[in-house]
């Protein structure tokens, strides 16, 4: 009865062991580097009629990436509401391009959209066409007379987290964020919440509702603790934005 007992309480201890090394092992997992996006355009200069190759090197922890599940090039030119989306080709070692003919003079505004290994990242460059002093001089003269507020300047608009908590699973959080351009609060913008989890492909996109003073907000039940992307899309007029954020829920 003796060995019976002694087994029973060895056997209890390794378990206990274990499940405390297991938990350890999980506190002490490696965090996944930072996906790394380097969009690469033309420095030359491009008169209209140009065919233009566009793109982008994807890394991860100084590695190319060559499983990247989705990129694409996004082109909008000043002065234009609708932009044109370009897939983007795997060219090897990390490498991938689209090609697109720019037949018209003016600025355009080039972004990245690169998901890979449960994560996203989209950096945005300028493309000038033509003459670049004329292509600014011509933007200048179709802003002027405009609020501030109708036109884009690169790196002018803000997108702030307002909540310091984190969200909780299996409950409605209140997502709120602050948006500023040129450090006033942005008003009567349309913007949206696209939210997907790490490790999936899903995404799923919320419209926020502006409470005032450059605030918006919506709210969100995540179904389960883990790591989210937030990624908020601000439009207005001409003014067309993406900031991303991730949200840990517990």
């Amino acid at each position: 009865m003796k060995k019976v007992v002694l087994s029973i309480t060895i056997l209890m201890v390794l378990l206990i062991s274990a499940c405390g090394n297991g938990e350890e092992s999980g506190q002490n997992a490696e965090v996944p580097a930072i996906l790394e996006v380097e969009l690469n355009l033309p420095e030359e200069e491009l008169q209209p009629g140009a065919e233009v190759t566009l793109e982008t090197y994807v890394s991860q922890g100084g590695e190319a990436v060559e499983d990247a599940n989705e990129v694409k090039f996004e082109v909008l030119k000043e002065g234009e509401a609708d932009s044109e989306m370009l897939e983007g080709e795997h060219q090897g070692d990390g490498l991938y391009a689209a090609t697109m003919l720019f037949a018209e003079a003016g600025s355009y505004k080039v972004t990245s959209h690169v998901t890979a290994r449960d994560m996203h990242n989209m950096p945005s460059e300028t493309l000038i066409i033509g003459n670049a002093s004329e292509v600014e001089a011509e933007d200048t003269d179709a802003h002027s007379g405009e609020s501030e507020h109708h036109h884009e300047h690169e790196g002018a608009v803000t997108v702030e987290l307002q909540s310091d908590v984190e969200p909780q699973a299996n409950q409605e959080n209140e997502l709120s964020v602050l948006v500023k351009e040129k450090d006033n609060p942005l008003t009567d913008a349309k913007v949206s919440f696209e939210i997907s989890r790490e490790g999936q492909e899903k995404h799923e996109f919320i419209d926020a509702k502006e409470t005032g003073n450059g605030i918006y907000k919506a709210g969100k039940a995540f179904e389960s603790a883990g790591n989210y992307q937030l990624n908020v899309h601000i439009n207005k007029d001409h003014l067309h934005e993406h900031q991303l954020f991730t949200l840990t829920v517990k």
